[in-house]
């Protein structure tokens, strides 16, 4: 027995496969709904602060990063 997963998007209870190629011509299969899980404003603020002392960013270095992107933009 061999198992195939695929993403899928629901819609009004309509299943539709991201990638139908990579279903079979015919078959039987379970589907498991996965629900987002809500990111608190708090935990979002730990993340970044945890990536900033990872680059070892500083306020100044992230003003010249923030510059550099605003810049390449234009």
């Amino acid at each position: 027995m061999s198992y195939t997963t695929v993403e899928v998007e629901i819609d009004h209870g309509k299943v539709t496969p991201i990638e139908p190629e990579k279903l079979p011509e015919s078959g039987r299969g379970l589907l498991t709904i996965l629900a987002p899980a809500p990111i608190s404003a708090a935990r979002q603020l730990e993340a970044f602060d945890a990536l900033s002392k990872h680059l070892n960013l500083d306020e100044a270095k992230a003003q010249a990063w923030m510059d550099t992107i605003r810049d390449a933009r234009r």
